[in-house]
């Protein structure tokens, strides 16, 4: 049997044995369903980078993904692999949402001991909020999410925005309006820089 058949097989029969669909399988290698479907049908076969990622989702090392002959016992196995991925990547986004929570939990108890001590709403302070959780986000998002491209691309676009906004209204001068014009060229920037990115995963499928 060629190469790629052995590849299609494995990999649809390890994806319904995990009980995901080619769409969620996809998603978690930043690749489209037809992506995937083309894989199974056995018309490509993804690059040793890609294959290691899907050996990773499985619990199945990259051999596994193309040798012929199984002991069913290994099906087993790949369940209980993804299901502990699931539990992992649940935590990391609590552990996400806990800190950003706590960033605009200090940010009020800022503003609350302002208000005590000077009484006055300094409000700015959770303008300059925006920024810090959107750049947190980004971290977070590069370290952990299982769609880092198309998540980091909002964020970034968030913070920068953010971060002028905190600007601008923290100087208010009306000559500061411009800033916001930066954002076009950052925008294109941005797109081109990301679509070379998806570009590059798809040429390696």
């Amino acid at each position: 049997m060629d190469i790629k058949e052995v590849f299609a097989k494995n990999l649809s029969a390890l994806r319904q044995a995990a009980g995901m669909t080619q769409l969620e399988l996809g998603d978690r290698l930043n690749y489209s369903d037809k992506t995937v479907s083309k894989w199974e049908r056995g018309e490509s076969i993804p690059d040793a980078g890609i294959l290691k990622e899907i050996s990773n989702v499985f619990g199945v090392s990259v051999d596994y993904l193309l040798e012929e002959d199984h002991e069913k016992a290994t099906w087993q196995a790949s369940e209980d692999a993804t299901s502990s991925e699931d539990v992992l990547y649940t935590k990391h986004k609590t552990i996400q949402r806990l800190v950003q929570a706590g960033v605009w939990l200090l940010s009020f108890f800022i503003i609350v001991l302002c208000w005590v001590f000077t009484r006055k709403f300094f409000w700015l302070i959770l303008i300059w909020t925006l920024p810090v959780s959107f750049l947190l986000a980004i971290i977070f998002t590069s370290l952990w999410s299982r769609h880092k491209g198309r998540d980091n691309y909002v964020f970034i676009s968030l913070f920068i925005l953010s971060l002028l906004t905190a600007i601008y209204l923290s100087t208010l001068s009306h000559n500061l309006w411009m800033l916001f014009l930066i954002m076009v060229p950052v925008e294109v920037l941005l797109y081109f820089c990301f679509k070379l990115y998806f570009d590059k995963k798809k040429r390696a499928s």
